[in-house]
Parts: C-alpha cells; structure tokens; sequence
C-alpha cells in the first residue's frame, strides 16, 4: 500500500515566517470556482518596474529633470520611485501611486510630492 504524500503549500506569517499547511483537492486540481466576496482584490500585481504612466507619458526625474525615472512595486501596499542617472528616490503607499498614475499630469505630481517631503529643492 503506498502513502499519499500531502501537498504542503506555505503561509506568508505576520513577522516574516511561513508556516507550511496542507492544500485542499480543489486547490490541487485547480478546480476551484471564485465565490462572490471571497478574498481581498490587490490593486495590481505588478511584477516588473514601470517607465510610462497608465497614458504613456514618459515618468521624469524631479531632481535631474530626465526620463530615467521607474517605479519599483516591492509589494502591493507600497510604491518606489527611483531615478537610474541621479540616485533620487522617493517612497509612497500604492493608493498614492494609483492616484499619481491614472492622473493627466503625473510628472509634475511626483514633483509636487517631492517638494512636500523635501527631496527635491524648490
């Protein structure tokens, strides 16, 4: 008689572990159905960096002025935004960038942040 091995899966923890748990047959098979209201909905699952705004408009640097400026997402609370020839850098919460991004006038909001928070003189 052989043993089924248990699929294990792991637990993202509070302080950084993970826990292993074991993975239901639905889970397994891939069977499983969306129920309405199930889980929270990220606002993105951006795995890559990011160089134009949702119209295509190049992200410039508000301390150099040029457009090497990209935005990093390290997770799906919060933002970076960094520039490539200058070194400048300048975090924010998703919500924040959401807003900036799906805005007409991006480049001159993260500027604007920039003042605000004193990275960038006026």
């Amino acid at each position: 008689m052989v043993d089924k091995l248990k699929v294990q899966a792991r637990i993202a923890r509070g302080d950084g572990s993970v826990a292993p748990h074991d993975v239901s047959d639905d889970a397994k098979t891939g069977d499983h159905e969306p129920v309405s209201g199930e889980g929270k909905v990220e606002p993105h699952d951006r795995e890559s960096e990011v160089i134009t705004s949702i119209n295509n408009e190049q992200l410039i640097c508000p301390q150099c002025g040029k457009p090497t400026v990209h935005a990093e997402f390290p997770d799906h609370y919060e933002a970076w935004i960094k520039c490539s020839e200058c070194g400048f850098f300048m975090g924010m919460s998703n919500e924040e960038w959401h807003r900036m991004e799906n805005s007409q006038n991006i480049n001159e909001k993260i500027k604007k942040m920039a003042i605000k928070r004193d990275l960038v003189k006026v």
